[in-house]
């Protein structure tokens, strides 16, 4: 990865002398940015750009460059990565779309050039991708023309899925002000993905924070190891989130679940940020550009009542609390005030105090707080001859929050007019929306407590191994309930007592020995939904009832199950995800799981510390905790059950789907009990 972002020689494959010729474009936007290695340039017209030879072949260069860029129509790039190959080029930026992407022809054609690939060792970026940017070398390689007076060098780097996206950060990023280090268009990622990005970017010296837009996950686990190992912050906007089909669910695990449910989880589990637009992943980026927040306490200055209150509103919202401010910081405050009308409180109103330099000074003053872990700053000045002092004012936001390693959140607004040149005044974020800023500091916050629990030795170096994979087979199917309750016997839930039966008299027989009152249940056809398709029948206490309900059902087999005292019904699933493999479900039980959707999700496998913050994630969980006179329920085991099932699904690939609803959560001591269950393999 090192020789594709940094190579010592290029060469750009389809220019031409014409002036709509777009790889001229690449050349053209190499020179903007001063890149100083060798360049060369290939087009099969031949022909001179500038003070530089077109070659018609590649085999016509008298070097070897490090990386060939292609801009030239899809069916020509496999004979001409072929040409690299024997050349010796070994990395490639196809910037060419009609592979993959369109079906038919382009499938046959993208997998002739990974066949090509392959047998060179080629590794390469798209097809159907704008490319890479790297200011730290000046390699500017997209076909559109990049101006470099709207670009400036920091520490962000981004990879995304679309070249569009890529065209949309850099003129956020030149809009606020913000510096990046590396740009990547992956395009169709038929070769290097985001996870070889990612590894990229996290050993970079020059980037400090990730960003990445996504329409698919290549390789989950993967992505999920490499965040949860690396202290840097790695930012995700995940698109494509809509179902392509309206399947009807078979499982409750399958209906809660979905794609875009388990990838929200995995990423959280992780510590990866995912946002859910562009505003949002520009503003998060702004945000890790300032020191890191440490804890939940804000102290909030601003120039009205009203922006006052709806700070107050905000920082609650996203989850801070206001600090509480020093009599020594008020007595401060007082020594600024014309009219005695500011009432010293936090949020705390300067509208009385209209000498910039003095609000400085209570910047400074909040930030030596002690108790205070960070300053939101709303300004809004108020006439031109403010203007001056407003820029003082972005100036000593950016030295006082790095001087006292806390930040600095700036709240402005200004005339459209000025607001852009106030905006650069500055090396330093500037946002326009107070909420929008503490939803942005928040994952900052989320992400210094993440780092906190890792550096404290819970996770391991590879806390997501991938399972084993099941060669395909043929279509699905539904476990018996007899076999699905010994393979839940066997990872150590415990199950109601049961026995199968054909006959009436093999039912008796059943009940007799697991004991009095007892369930039946169609066992054989398999159904998804015994109670809707009229097939269980609960609390039958004797021969009598058993024969009646026995009659009364239609099936092949039965099962036989013991009556368990009543406690709390939670539902335990799992599903095996196409991106981040198992998955593990929890959720309050029974019929209306479904209609209250409020299920906790994580990647497999868990650990008990893990299982316990799921538990805790429900709204429901209030009712596991003794709600309204009833005893606490047993968590310690509720605990363990889910670590069986996550290592249920990690030993045994082949389970599709799996739902245990209800699991049956007694008193504290008294244990678990499945009562019912389905697995599909």
């Amino acid at each position: 990865m090192n020789t594709l972002f940094y190579p010592e020689s290029i060469v750009v494959v389809g220019v031409s002398e014409e002036r709509r010729n777009l790889g001229r474009n690449i050349v053209e936007n190499l020179e903007r940015f001063r890149f100083s290695k060798p360049l060369y340039l290939v087009g099969h017209d031949g022909g001179r750009l500038k003070e530089r030879t077109i070659h018609r072949r590649i085999e016509d260069l008298e070097e070897t460059p490090d990386l060939a860029v292609f801009l030239i129509p899809a069916k020509h790039i496999p004979d001409a990565l072929e040409a690299c190959g024997r050349k010796g080029i070994r990395y490639a930026v196809i910037e060419t779309a009609g592979f993959n992407e369109f079906g038919g022809e382009g499938d046959e054609l993208g997998r002739k050039l990974l066949d090509t690939a392959r047998k060179w060792g080629i590794r390469f970026v798209g097809p159907n991708c704008i490319s890479i940017i790297n200011l730290e070398n000046g390699m500017t390689l997209p076909f559109v023309l990049v101006d470099p007076a709207q670009t400036r060098k920091g520490s962000i780097s981004i990879a995304a899925q679309s070249g569009g996206v890529i065209v949309d950060s850099l003129r956020l990023l030149a809009l606020e002000n913000l510096g990046f280090n590396k740009l990547v268009s992956m395009g169709n990622k038929m070769d290097l993905n985001e996870t070889d990005f990612l590894r990229f970017f996290l050993s970079d010296k020059g980037t400090s924070v990730t960003g990445l837009y996504l329409e698919n996950v290549s390789a989950g686990r993967e992505l999920m190891n490499l965040a949860a190992g690396s202290d840097k912050p790695v930012v995700v906007l995940k698109a494509n989130t809509n179902p392509g089909s309206n399947r009807i669910a078979k499982f409750h695990t399958a209906a809660l679940a979905g794609d875009d449910a388990v990838a929200d989880a995995a990423f959280r589990q992780a510590g990866i940020h995912r946002v859910q637009n562009m505003r949002q992943f520009v503003d998060v980026l702004k945000a890790f550009s300032l020191p890191p927040i440490r804890g939940n306490r804000l102290g909030v200055v601003c120039r009205s009542g009203g922006q006052g209150v709806m700070l107050a509103d905000a920082t609650h919202r996203n989850g801070f609390t206001l600090a509480t401010f020093s009599d020594a910081f008020y007595d401060n405050v007082r020594r600024g005030i014309r009219a005695g009308v500011i009432r010293m409180t936090n949020p705390l109103d300067l509208g009385d105090v209209f000498d910039l330099d003095r609000h400085i000074a209570v910047m400074e003053d909040a930030l030596q707080e002690k108790d205070v872990d960070g300053v939101v700053f709303c300004h809004a000045y108020v006439s031109r001859p403010e203007i001056p002092p407003t820029e003082r004012l972005i100036r000593a936001a950016r030295e006082l929050s790095q001087r006292y390693d806390k930040p600095v959140v700036l709240v402005m607004l200004a005339d459209k007019r000025d607001w852009f040149p106030l905006k650069e005044a500055e090396d330093f974020p500037v946002f326009s929306e107070a909420d929008d800023a503490l939803r942005a500091l928040r994952f900052v916050l989320d992400h210094h407590r993440n780092r906190a629990r890792k550096n404290g030795g819970r996770e391991n170096a590879l806390p997501f191994p991938s399972p084993a994979v099941v060669p395909p087979g043929g279509p699905s199917r539904l476990l018996s309930p007899g076999d699905t309750f010994d393979l839940l016997e066997r990872a150590g839930l415990p199950v109601a007592p049961f026995g199968t039966a054909a006959t009436e008299e093999e039912a008796l027989a059943a009940a007799e020995r697991v004991g009095w009152p007892v369930a039946l249940k169609v066992s054989f056809p398999p159904l998804l939904h015994k109670t809707e398709a009229d097939g269980v029948r609960l609390g039958l206490g004797n021969a009598e009832e058993l024969v009646r309900a026995f009659r009364s059902m239609k099936g092949e087999e039965f099962l036989v199950q013991k009556m368990v005292p009543p406690g709390r019904e939670v539902i335990v699933g799992g599903k095996r995800d196409p991106e981040f493999g198992p998955v593990v479900l929890f959720g309050l039980g029974g019929i209306f799981v479904e209609a209250f959707r409020d299920v906790a999700l994580r990647v497999a496998p868990l650990d008990e510390e893990e299982a316990e913050r799921m538990i805790g994630e429900i709204r429901g969980a209030v009712l596991l905790d003794g709600f309204r006179g009833m005893p606490p329920a047993d968590r310690k085991v509720l605990i363990r059950a889910l670590v069986a099932v996550s290592r249920l699904l990690m030993d045994h690939p082949e389970i599709v789907n799996l739902d245990i609803n209800p699991l049956i959560v007694g008193p504290d001591g008294s244990g678990v009990t499945v009562v019912d269950g389905k697995i599909e393999t």
